[in-house]
């Protein structure tokens, strides 16, 4: 077992921890536990950031090739997601309690695929493949923030009598889940128009109706019709909710699902195939 594995498995296991620190502290009020397991996550990150830099300096690329580094990366940015909320509010650390379960279920997963090297062949080197990459985890990790939000802001909503469940910061959840899900309609649009330019860069054409392409395009129109939703027919509380959560399953499967379904020219890029 290579040390990068290693160090791997200690980045799921403090995932996991922290996710187990911050359900049961927030379900018995253990607000020590809830602080010490943000310093969990903290160390999570260090650690995590640690394996995929070995990996960039040995295979000559970022976390963007197979099923892997793809979902490792993903990990990687809603665990940091959490991290920056919780240090900045402490009334939305809670979101933990759906973002860390995630991270570790996530980062578990792609524990157990394949982990060997691909190289960045000459079509993929391209400045625009950065760019677009960027942007999909930006994109995707705002998506999954959403998410969680969403998921709380419904569960808390059916605890009138829960503290956590005032007013105030259910608005406050509301607001949020149509922030990250607005910023992240706006970052996979730019990943869309990104990876248009590199796929001309590497295959000559600009769109070719490629089934992750289209998938892709489907997931921007799902968050399209969410947006009208809030914005124009005025859907808030658990309306919207559902409406942000409802299209986390379209872009997960125009991520990594399409890939296994279809066979398609990103497919091996992806998920290794």
């Amino acid at each position: 077992m290579t040390a990068e594995i290693i160090i791997m498995w200690a980045t799921v296991t403090l995932y996991a921890l922290s996710a187990v620190g911050l359900i049961i502290g927030y379900v018995f009020r253990k607000p020590n536990l809830v602080a010490v397991s943000l310093f969990v996550v903290a160390a999570g990150l260090v650690v995590h950031a640690g394996a995929i830099g070995i990996r960039w300096v040995r295979v000559g690329h970022g976390p963007y090739l197979g099923f892997y580094e793809v979902v490792s990366s993903f990990a990687f940015v809603s665990a940091l997601a959490f991290l920056v909320l919780a240090w900045r509010n402490r009334a939305v650390r809670v979101v933990g309690t759906v973002l860390m379960p995630l991270s570790f279920l996530s980062l578990g997963a792609a524990m157990m695929a394949p982990t060997a090297d691909m190289d960045l062949t000459g079509t993929l080197a391209s400045y625009w493949l950065g760019i677009h990459v960027a942007f999909a985890k930006l994109a995707y990790g705002s998506f999954i923030t959403s998410f969680a939000f969403a998921v709380l802001y419904i569960a808390l909503s059916k605890r009138p009598d829960d503290p956590e469940a005032s007013e105030s910061k259910l608005l406050r959840f509301d607001d949020l889940t149509f922030k990250f899900l607005a910023a992240g309609f706006i970052f996979l649009g730019i990943m869309i128009v990104a990876g248009a330019i590199w796929a001309n860069e590497a295959w000559g054409r600009y769109w070719g109706w490629d089934p992750i392409e289209t998938w892709s395009l489907i997931s921007w129109f799902c968050y399209a019709i969410a947006i009208h939703l809030r914005v124009t027919k005025g859907w808030r509380d658990k309306k919207f909710a559902w409406a942000a959560i409802v299209p986390l399953p379209v872009v997960l499967f125009a991520l990594l699902g399409v890939a296994i379904v279809y066979q398609s020219v990103h497919g091996a890029y992806l998920i290794g195939t």
